[in-house]
């Protein structure tokens, strides 16, 4: 069982956390405190995720209070994916400087007008973090147990896809390793994921999703090293397909 009072704990730290990085960021721009915030806001769409599994419809309410966060989510992704483009394109040589200048200018633009939107967004989170408490009642235990069976099943099937829907699995895995993080021990025993592994296929499949997206951007352009770039690809889902061999049983503890 997933009692309320530990919900509400959990809830009411995440929306402190949440304010306490928009505050930092709107000061500083500091690159670590935005990735803190968007980690903190896919740890309580986890959570909601699961919430709206195992609840009555009025509980379900909690997923609409979560698009409260949806458009500072998105910003936020925006500036991210810019900074991680700038990374991959310097490291690996694959395309014209001039390819990372325009995803600095992205950056740079996206991170000012978030920066402009602080204020609105601090609003919106603490409306969120009210709503969200608003709705928590206490979680079954055979349902929480049935909601990680039925999403490891769902995350084995986008394993054998590609492209968007791989990286829908990694979403799926990441989810599961969030709620994992507030469950009483015995539930976590019971259930008996394999963390390390699953840690270890979302972030090979991060890195692939990386590469993924600098090819689909720049391969078709001037300048870009298109073989190169599908060679990293390869390479890179490759080692994705090793891993998410036998997803199922190598999913949980042994």
């Amino acid at each position: 069982m997933l009692s309320r009072k530990k919900q509400k704990k959990y809830l009411t730290k995440k929306e402190r956390d949440l304010l306490v990085q928009l505050q930092a960021y709107g000061e500083s721009g500091d690159a670590d405190a935005l990735h803190r915030l968007r980690l903190d806001v896919k740890k309580v769409k986890a959570f909601v995720q699961m919430v709206r599994a195992c609840s009555d419809k009025k509980i379900s309410g909690a997923s609409k209070d979560l698009d409260l966060l949806k458009k500072m989510y998105r910003q936020a992704g925006i500036v991210r994916d810019a900074g991680n483009a700038i990374q991959l394109l310097e490291q690996l040589h694959l395309a014209p400087a001039m390819f990372t200048v325009e995803q600095d200018v992205l950056r740079v633009s996206a991170a000012d007008e978030f920066r402009q939107q602080v204020g609105k967004y601090q609003k919106k989170g603490k409306k969120a973090g009210r709503r969200l408490l608003e709705d928590v009642n206490t979680i079954r235990t055979s349902c929480i147990r049935d909601w990680y069976s039925g999403r490891l099943i769902r995350i084995g099937v986008l394993l054998t896809a590609s492209g968007d829907q791989l990286h829908e699995a990694r979403k799926k895995i990441k989810e599961l390793l969030y709620v994992e993080k507030i469950l009483p021990a015995g539930l976590v025993e019971a259930i008996g994921l394999d963390i390390d592994y699953l840690e270890e296929l979302q972030d090979v499949i991060g890195e692939w999703h990386d590469m993924y997206v600098i090819f689909a951007a720049y391969a078709g352009r001037e300048g870009a090293d298109r073989e190169a770039m599908a060679g990293e690809c390869e390479k890179r889902e490759k080692r994705v397909r090793e891993l998410a061999a036998d997803f199922y049983l190598r999913a949980h503890v042994r």
